[in-house]
């Protein structure tokens, strides 16, 4: 990996840079359609024209169709340091993290919550499950032998099929809820079952007070990302948290995911 400085990455071949300085109009509004679109009918509907034998396989025509082989380069974080290297590199660090803390946590079952097609339930072994709101990522899941199940985070019941002793995750799902609220208080309904909740989550982290930080909340903002995770967890009154670092890696260093580790309180 090669270290690089903020002005290697934001200078003017990079659209973001226009963009956050609002030189260059750019607003998401992320409601359900816009998330129907750009994962659903877009992403996920293009993967099924393929018939790999195996998910490692997926993934990386996933990475391609961005635009990235895992020869390619690209820019990364680490808290406020930014690195350059290869999609490979990136890949191995970004996963054996994500299994590293889930490990840490695991209880008798897993779950993610948001989880595609199954590529991080593919990094454990068994007693794993997953909801996925994109239809085509669940028949593409469901089509590699994993347990996905349709999931709406927005609908009380779908979160049912979570099992007694489990370990909840998500990655850069909640991301697309600009308000948590409605997640939290869906989990809370499940909580007899649920031992930890394992977020590797972007959100608006207000503590944020470098330029690196300001405009990372500026891109939540821009993206109509999550703004409220870490707030509502804090200050809700039966949930104790366990673990946090904020940024602690980002594929992309303005979209950085924050580990949030919760339970809770019986």
């Amino acid at each position: 990996m090669t270290p690089i400085s903020i002005n290697d990455y934001l200078n003017k071949e990079n659209p973001w840079t226009a963009r956050l300085l609002g030189q260059t109009p750019f607003h998401k509004n992320r409601n359900i359609q816009q998330v129907e679109n750009e994962y659903n009918l877009d992403k996920y509907a293009k993967l099924l024209d393929f018939d790999f034998p195996t998910i490692e396989e997926y993934k990386r025509k996933e990475f391609e169709q961005g635009g990235l082989s895992m020869d390619s380069q690209m820019v990364i974080s680490f808290g406020e340091n930014l690195f350059q290297t290869s999609v490979a590199n990136t890949r191995n660090h970004y996963y054996h993290l994500i299994k590293r803390k889930v490990d840490q946590y695991r209880s008798t079952n897993l779950c993610e919550l948001g989880c595609g097609y199954g590529y991080n339930l593919s990094l454990f072994d068994d007693n794993i499950s997953g909801g996925e709101y994109s239809k085509n990522a669940v028949q593409l899941g469901q089509k590699l032998d994993f347990d996905v199940n349709e999931f709406n985070y927005y609908n009380e019941n779908d979160y049912d099929f979570i099992l007694p002793y489990t370990t909840v995750f998500t990655v850069h799902s909640i991301e697309q809820i600009p308000d948590a609220t409605v997640i939290i208080n869906n989990l809370e309904k499940q909580k007899s079952k649920i031992e930890y909740v394992v977020h590797f989550e972007p959100t608006v982290v207000a503590e944020r007070n470098s330029l690196l930080g300001l405009m990372r909340n500026k891109y939540m903002e821009l993206n109509d990302y999550n703004r409220n995770l870490i707030s509502v967890l804090k200050q809700h009154p039966n949930i104790e948290i366990v673990e946090m670092q904020t940024d602690i890696f980002g594929l992309m260093p303005l979209n950085s995911s924050n580990l949030i580790v919760w339970k809770f309180k019986h």
